[in-house]
């Protein structure tokens, strides 16, 4: 029991002080790590012409991979990043448009990819 003792109670501050060092090391490294995030949002259109009636658009969904530092990512509001498709170019009948993602980045985030990139819109005449 004193050999043991002994051992733990040998050194003791510098024991302390490596534990210290070793957990703020890990803490360093936990929370500058990067990670990611795939999530499903709704299309919106903006600048809907007033000409035509969206009918449908497919997928109505798409896939946002967003990727940041994992401290800063557990902060993000995931509802506050839409996906878009702008309806300036819209033509009657089927349409291939690119989606757009709002913000594309921050300090917070980047987004890595939207899948699908397009999407079909299909319109009709008011």
């Amino acid at each position: 029991m004193e050999k043991i003792k002994e051992i733990i109670l040998n050194n003791i501050h510098l024991k302390i002080l490596s534990l210290l060092v070793a957990f703020l090391l890990w803490l360093n490294i936990t929370s500058t790590q990067k990670t990611q995030i795939e999530f499903m949002t709704e299309i919106k259109v903006k600048n809907p012409p007033k000409h035509l009636i969206i009918q449908r658009i497919e997928p109505s969904k798409v896939s946002i991979q967003i990727e940041g530092i994992r401290s800063k990512l557990n902060q993000v509001n995931i509802s506050h990043i839409e996906a878009y498709i702008d309806g300036r170019k819209l033509k009657k009948g089927k349409n291939i448009v690119k989606v757009q993602v709002s913000p594309l980045f921050t300090d917070s985030f980047t987004v890595i990819s939207i899948k699908p990139e397009k999407v079909y819109v299909y319109t009709t005449s008011k």
